[in-house]
């Protein structure tokens, strides 16, 4: 696990120079956070690579970049593969030979033996460039699901791509120019991608399952998709009985934990005290051969965390767990830091419960197991993924006569709409933070029609749910969490958990069970609990059928393993390491939030002040949102008049 940089040149005469080589060295150091065990550089006339290290697998040897004697092809790695093993078998049966016990070595071998096709032979999550001297080719690669970052910047003569955007800002030195689009994006998801897009113009990531090969010197930049979630349609889903495809699951769950645990250094979990930590953390205890040391956060209210139950899962196991108590001090100190660590804004206040989770952790650990992904794969989230069933009985126009007047009046009185024109159209006003009226009052008017009035936004999702044809509505919704929710998601974890030294492993992400749960019908991820709650459910929205817990979510994993929990973990709601947040929002952080806000060039610029003033006076729960735009505005800016100073 580890932080990586490059630069590879577009035009043969723009060659390697010392001020390359010494812009590099500037972000290792920049990203020493993400691997404090070593660094090193190697280059050639049209590339050079950086890497800064967290030895995990073979921690004394594998120092990277990694160079093969033979044909000159370097790699720079951060990531794991967890097949690495099986992998070294099998090329060693093709004759290869290895200096190193380090998967990185496997990944390089992997290439040279199957060249661009390697990607689809490695289970775990990466984000590596490989120089092909010979064929004066850099492949970079980026995980299936994304659980590894990766940026870039394209200029006219180079590419320089990184591990976080203050990498790219301080090696490029291009300017800063916000992307109001995806600045729009984030106001309405919270999500700090926008596609390709970041926050910031010029500054692209990735996206999860790509590859990308350039042509150094050549001025050519080829990208393309190696891996996406299986697309099915609703009458081709798998007709296997429930019971099947529960014992498949749990296998698949069993087999990827056991190979997360894969490690030569100390190792231990996050316990939220829900359910898909609480998965983790006892299957983890059947195949560890110790007591993994487990950590929870919380405040000090109880109604606010989660420690009675996570306690009910360490005891039951024997392991011994660490209770992390939030104040608004330690939320105020990590802020700032985890924004600058990641170039970009939070998108939960919980981001700095993990980060301090980790810090916790890091003093015993520097491996971690966590639980996210299972309501993006599983279907979690009962109201973002059933209000599929209230798109499904609403009309697309408006008086439609057949339309039921009594749920056309319950949505009525929910959101203010009675009809929707498509998905696009019920995602973007059922499932958004700042909503759009409000957001175009917000927006000054010079952005918000620099912005088209949010265009980009609706067609994005518009081409995305045309993608989807023939799914069912639900379907839909689980991909787009899948897709888009699940990549901010795991970007969340990454920075919170490498800013303190610290690998975070994702099991649910495993690319086979996530292939594996999308062949399987709607209704094996989430269903009503009886018959008699679906009679009833008929005329009530997907809120009120939540409000009177009539569904069960996540039915193949609560299935699987529910027999292996307290019943009150298998039972509950999600609350994913809760804090008082609004009290401290709105309490003792108010007075240093309004000024950054009153004060932020960016406010000034972009926004309309009195509708800012207006949020700040009325205490409105998306002025998060507005403050973290602020706060990582002010630290972008700062941040580049000290690479300038430098």
């Amino acid at each position: 696990m580890c932080g990586i940089i490059g630069f590879i040149s577009l035009s043969s005469s723009n060659t390697v120079t010392p001020s390359h080589i010494n812009r590099i060295e500037r972000v290792l150091e920049i990203m020493r956070f993400r691997g404090p065990d070593g660094s090193g550089i190697m280059h050639h006339n049209n590339w050079a690579f950086g890497h800064t290290r967290l030895a995990i697998i073979d921690p004394n040897s594998g120092q990277q970049p990694i160079k093969d004697a033979q044909t000159g092809i370097t790699i720079t790695y951060n990531g794991e593969v967890y097949n690495h093993k099986d992998l070294r078998t099998e090329l060693e049966s093709k004759g290869h030979t290895f200096e190193t016990n380090c998967d990185t070595e496997v990944v390089l071998r992997s290439y040279i033996e199957w060249g661009e096709k390697c990607v689809e032979k490695f289970n775990g999550f990466f984000a590596f460039a490989i120089a092909d001297t010979k064929n004066n080719t850099v492949f970079i690669a980026r995980d299936r699901l994304g659980i590894k970052p990766l940026y870039y910047a394209v200029t006219d003569s180079s590419v320089c791509f990184c591990s976080t955007i203050p990498g790219i800002l301080s090696f490029t030195g291009i300017d800063l120019e916000p992307n109001l689009e995806a600045i729009s994006h984030y106001l309405t998801t919270s999500k700090t991608n926008f596609g390709e897009e970041t926050l910031l113009k010029g500054i692209n990531c990735l996206p999860p399952g790509n590859c990308m090969s350039i042509k150094s010197g050549c001025n050519s930049i080829n990208t393309r998709r190696y891996w996406e979630i299986p697309i099915v349609k609703k009458e081709d889903k798998a007709d296997v009985p429930f019971r099947n495809v529960v014992d498949k699951t749990r296998e698949l769950l069993d087999d990827s934990i056991r190979m997360r645990l894969m490690s030569d250094v100390p190792l231990g979990g996050f316990l939220s005290g829900g359910l898909d930590s609480a998965i983790i953390t006892t299957t983890a205890d059947k195949y560890a051969g110790f007591k993994l040391p487990l950590f929870c956060a919380g405040s000090d209210q109880e109604a606010l965390n989660e420690f009675k139950y996570a306690r009910m899962i360490s005891n039951q196991i024997g392991s011994e767990l660490t209770e992390v108590r939030m104040t608004h001090n330690k939320f105020m100190d990590s802020w700032s830091f985890l924004i600058r660590n990641k170039g970009l804004p939070l998108s939960t206040p919980n981001e700095v419960s993990i980060y301090n989770l980790a810090s916790e952790l890091q003093k015993q650990c520097k491996v971690t197991l966590t639980g996210e992904g299972a309501d993006e794969i599983f279907g979690g989230y009962i109201q973002p993924h059933y209000s599929a069933y209230d798109f499904d009985r609403l009309p697309n126009e408006e008086n439609d006569p057949n339309a039921d007047p009594l749920f056309t009046c319950i949505m009525m009185l929910e959101c203010g709409r009675s009809y929707f024109i498509n998905e696009t159209d019920h995602y973007t006003s059922t499932s958004c933070w700042l909503p759009y009226i409000q957001k175009s009052e917000l927006f000054n008017e010079d952005s918000w029609q620099a912005i088209d009035e949010d265009d980009a936004l609706f067609a994005f999702y518009e081409d995305f749910f045309e993608s989807l044809d023939g799914c069912s509505t639900f379907d839909k919704y689980m991909h787009l969490h899948a897709r888009y929710n699940l990549e901010n998601l795991l970007g969340r974890v990454d920075n919170c958990t490498m800013s303190a030294s610290v690998e975070a492993r994702v099991p649910f992400t495993d690319h086979r069970i996530v292939e594996y749960a999308f062949l399987q019908p709607d209704s094996f991820k989430m269903d009503f609990k009886t018959e008699e709650f679906a009679r009833k459910a008929k005329t009530m929205s997907a809120a009120q059928i939540d409000q009177k817990d009539y569904l069960e979510s996540k039915r193949m994993i609560r299935t699987a393993f529910g027999d292996q929990l307290p019943k009150d973990v298998v039972d509950r709601r999600k609350m994913s390491f809760p804090v008082p947040f609004q009290e401290w929002f709105f309490g003792p952080l108010l007075e240093e939030i309004t000024v950054m806000c009153v004060n932020s060039d960016l406010i000034k610029k972009y926004f309309d002040f009195e509708a800012v003033k207006t949020m700040i006076l009325g205490m409105d729960k998306n002025l998060w949102l507005v403050a973290n735009l602020c706060r990582w505005w002010d630290e972008m800016v700062a941040m580049q008049k000290e690479f300038n100073r430098d």
